[in-house]
């Protein structure tokens, strides 16, 4: 296929004739087309180079043919290989017979444009040949026709004389040679200027060969015949020897097909069917073979996760000749070997669903790349339970959180688990545990403990090779595989965190005050404080209790916050002020609801409003006369210590 030169060329040149890639077995599919980095396969299939990725794609188009970036299918309709849109079918272009350079014959026997389809001035076309500078053609009635030429090369008997022709184009805008097949063997080259001198418009073909198969013109105008008995021979490149067989090559026995020829190599066709390489300076026939990936590369911003984590990843292929080509995760051959711990999403990341170590493997072709990850919660278990000495862990929740499948029959009052592929059995009541269809003895029963079934711990190191690691200063433990790990804590744990984090505010428990202004909704009334709740950041709060049973909470504040309120007699009262002071009902009612009338005492308006902002006093004629300032500039003063003056603004 003459589009296929400058691939060949390219090829050459880069010295990459014989380099290998994915071998085709002979009981599979074999290469049968090329061009420009595409491999056309026995099963219809081809094998398009990605240019915008790198690698390759193996599309199913059922084609029997591929030139110039385009195919044909089995039904004879065009599809676009490369350029803008591809792949795609073009399929307002059909009975698609042949392609060569820019054109293509359909069924009617008329050349079109590729890519556009629209028609040329020539019909009644059984074959041509695009040289890149001129078409050379064949009509139905045997009319050979070339541009550059005059109206008609020759006329044989019938077009069906003719088996293949082919043209070489050394000028700027015409046909120069043309080569035609004929049905008994015989090879005639037709030059422009080959003409008779009697007859201008009479061509004089020159005889290459009687028994040949095939003829194609080399990119210097050399013609390359492959013989019947396959060999291939070359004509010279002198002007005496332009039209003889000169150069055979050695290298090439049994050729069953010439797909392009250059003067440094060619691809010619097997016995076999396959396709080979042919470097003419080395003598060398060397296989055509698909390329293949030779490297794989898989790597995750982080292996050690933790339940939830979605986690981008990259993968990219290398492929023979050092190219390389990015793969998105959706199309990765990705295998997860836990399944239950790791997902994969459209969006290219894996999420970490469960607890433990599972190992990550992508594949293209022969190689594959494999990652560890580990899977940690940062969700702490609290239904543990130390029993005689031995930790016990919850059935459903540490199961769940391994990733497993967790089942219970209240009939049988057992559970039926799945963790990854391996099934286990627990009973409560039973000591005994079927592991994998096996008897496990654990150290204790399955029991219930506050309304939570737990099992013995010790059965995940047994059966599943876990590390447990106890905590007894703060009753709890950590379980781990590999360097996954979760943490399981039995009810004491909180305990002991909350008790370290009250330090010596715990004393505060017990302790009895009465509300003054710290909340109005409960003044003078008596409150015990039955805890300190941390927040674990620094801060606390106080649960307080009334005497009718009614429990209430302050807000958070640091443990110096806490002191201090408590301390301050605006806030609360370390005495029951009702005994501290032996005051009418009524008075209490003002006190309570901020009210100063004459006639009360200090210590009633200090309970009604508060500590004022300032004080001033003056004493004269054995009367002391005080005054008292509050926010708002309201003002209450005193005579001998009782109020006589009001202001409020």
């Amino acid at each position: 296929m003459k589009g296929l030169k400058w691939v060949l060329a390219a090829v050459v040149s880069a010295g990459m004739f014989g380099q290998t890639g994915g071998v085709l077995h002979a009981a599979g599919p074999a290469i049968i087309d090329f061009d420009r980095g595409s491999y056309l396969l026995s099963d219809g299939t081809v094998w398009k180079q990605d240019v915008d990725n790198g690698g390759y794609k193996q599309l199913d188009f059922n084609l029997t043919e591929i030139e110039e970036g385009y195919g044909i299918t089995t039904s004879g309709t065009l599809v676009q290989l490369q350029g803008k849109g591809a792949p795609q079918i073009l399929k307002n272009m059909t009975g698609v017979v042949h392609i060569s350079g820019n054109y293509y014959l359909d069924n009617t026997g008329t050349i079109r444009y590729l890519g556009y389809g629209d028609t040329t001035s020539y019909t009644d076309i059984v074959k041509f040949d695009d040289s890149e500078k001129g078409l050379a053609l064949l009509t139905r009635s045997g009319v050979l026709k070339a541009e550059g030429f005059s109206d008609k090369i020759d006329q044989f008997g019938s077009s069906a004389e003719v088996t293949a022709i082919d043209s070489y184009s050394d000028s700027y805008s015409s046909v120069d040679d043309v080569a035609v097949v004929l049905q008994s063997g015989k090879v005639l080259l037709y030059n422009r200027f080959n003409f008779d001198r009697n007859d201008l418009s009479k061509y004089i073909p020159v005889t290459i060969t009687e028994n040949a198969a095939e003829a194609r013109f080399d990119d210097e105008g050399n013609l390359v015949v492959r013989m019947k008995d396959g060999t291939v021979w070359r004509t010279g490149s002198s002007e005496a020897d332009r039209y003889k067989l000169t150069q055979s090559f050695p290298g090439l026995k049994g050729v069953t097909g010439l797909i392009s020829v250059y003067s440094q190599g060619m691809y010619v066709k097997t016995q076999d069917g396959s396709v080979a390489s042919y470097d003419v300076q080395a003598d060398r026939l060397e296989m055509l073979t698909l390329p293949v990936v030779t490297g794989v590369s898989f790597t995750m911003e982080k292996t050690s996760l933790t339940v939830g984590d979605k986690v981008p990843v990259q993968i990219s292929e290398t492929w023979t000749g050092e190219s390389t080509r990015k793969v998105p995760l959706k199309d990765a051959d990705l295998t997860v070997e836990k399944p239950a711990l790791l997902q994969k999403l459209n969006d290219g990341t894996l999420k970490a669903l469960a607890v433990g170590v599972t190992k990550v493997t992508v594949k293209s072709g022969s190689v594959s790349k494999t990652l560890e990850v580990s899977i940690s919660s940062d969700d702490i278990i609290t239904t543990g339970a130390l029993i005689s000495g031995s930790m016990y862990l919850p059935v459903q929740e540490v199961f769940q959180q391994l990733g497993a499948s967790v089942q219970y029959n209240a009939g049988t009052k057992s559970f039926s688990i799945k963790l990854n592929s391996t099934p286990v059995q627990l009973q409560l009541g039973s000591d005994t545990a079927m592991v994998n269809g096996e008897k496990v003895k654990m150290s204790g029963k399955v029991q219930t403990v506050d309304g939570v079934t737990v099992f013995p711990a010790a059965l995940l190191k047994s059966a599943f090779g876990a590390g447990l690691d106890w905590n007894s200063s703060i009753q709890s433990m950590r379980v781990t595989f590999g360097k996954a790990e979760m943490q399981v804590q039995t009810k004491q744990t909180a305990l002991i965190y909350k008790k370290k984090a009250q330090g010596n505010l715990a004393k505060l428990i017990g302790k009895s005050y009465w509300v003054n202004f710290f909340d109005v909704n409960y003044r003078f009334q008596k409150v015990t404080i039955v805890d300190v709740l941390p927040d674990y950041n620094g801060n606390f709060a106080l649960a307080m209790k009334l005497a009718s049973g009614k429990a209430l909470k302050t807000y958070e504040m640091t443990g110096a916050e806490i002191i201090s309120t408590l301390a301050d007699k605006e806030e609360f009262l370390t005495a029951d002020p009702y005994k501290t002071y032996k005051w009418s009902s009524k008075v209490w009612e003002d006190i309570k609801a901020g009210y100063v009338r004459t006639g009360m005492t200090k210590q009633q308006v200090e309970l009604s409003w508060g500590t004022p902002e300032s004080k001033s006093a003056a004493v004269g004629g054995g009367i002391r006369v005080e005054t008292w300032q509050y926010v708002g500039y309201d003002y209450v003063t005193f005579t001998n210590g009782v109020v006589s003056f009001i202001y409020t603004s």
